[in-house]
């Protein structure tokens, strides 16, 4: 069951991707995806054979020169090749960001699972505004006030000012004060919705914030027609997830380089 659900992710959400707001390129060996703003390139998928490492490595840096500011690499421990790639990019110089572990769930198992949980005291709404991701900035700059946040808010509130389809933007709220994010990219008709910008501020964990957040797009999801729910899980919310039945179906880490001047 593993490899099928592995599978299936890896050719709706890497291979075959549509990721909301970024243009989509295949190079002979990876999948470029680059932000409209040309903030970041993703490279979310890759197959080459290990001899070609360093040739790919320095094709795919020399790609992105002049088309965006950074270049993002995700590496997971299933693919062809991983661990030496990895080595490679950071002997190149990229930075190696926390590592995660890729988890799914049927969506109406999750559904299920997460009415059982224990009310949170927090609103939850949609953020379908420009504006309204201002609660984004302020929540992310509280949670990680030395990443740079700035630069993923403003891309996703030209998405929301859009009304692009493939994403959807959500908050926690005690009162007025946003304390909890989340957020989900989905491709009409795909199989899974994919579960990111989990957040809460410090103040506010352990009061079933980030169920709160899982149960809203876990409800969306299932009106979309969608059959699973993913997360790219951060070591904090991974046993969580487990908890409720998230299985874990590999582990992946983030490289990613500043991009100067073409080589």
């Amino acid at each position: 069951m593993n490899d099928t659900r592995l599978a299936l992710y890896d050719q709706t959400m890497r291979a075959n991707a549509h990721p909301a707001g970024l243009t989509h390129e295949m190079s002979s060996y990876a999948g470029r995806y680059t932000s409209a703003s040309g903030s970041l390139r993703y490279i979310l998928w890759h197959h080459f054979p290990r001899e070609l490492i360093d040739t790919v490595v320095h094709e795919e840096l020399a790609a992105c020169a002049g088309r965006a500011d950074s270049l993002m690499w995700k590496v997971y421990a299933h693919d062809t090749p991983s661990t030496e790639l990895a080595a490679a990019l950071v002997a190149e110089g990229f930075n190696e960001h926390d590592p995660s572990s890729l988890m799914m769930l049927r969506v109406d198992d999750a559904i299920q699972r997460l009415g059982d949980a224990v009310p949170s005291p927090l609103r939850v709404r949609q953020l379908d505004t420009a504006t309204s991701l201002d609660a984004y900035q302020e929540i992310w700059d509280s949670v990680w006030p030395d990443a740079p946040n700035a630069r993923y808010v403003n891309d996703y509130r030209t998405l929301a000012a859009k009304a692009d389809p493939g994403i959807a933007f959500f908050a926690g709220f005690a009162g007025d004060e946003p304390v909890s994010s989340g957020y989900l990219f989905h491709h009409p008709g795909d199989a899974i919705v994919l579960l990111c910008g989990g957040a809460t501020k410090a103040a506010w964990r352990g009061h079933g914030a980030y169920k709160s957040m899982l149960a809203a797009r876990a409800r969306i999801a299932k009106a979309r027609g969608a059959q699973y729910l993913a997360v790219e899980a951060s070591p904090k919310s991974q046993p969580i997830l487990a908890r409720l039945g998230f299985e874990t179906l590999s582990t992946l880490a983030f490289y990613e380089q500043a991009i100067g001047a073409p080589r």
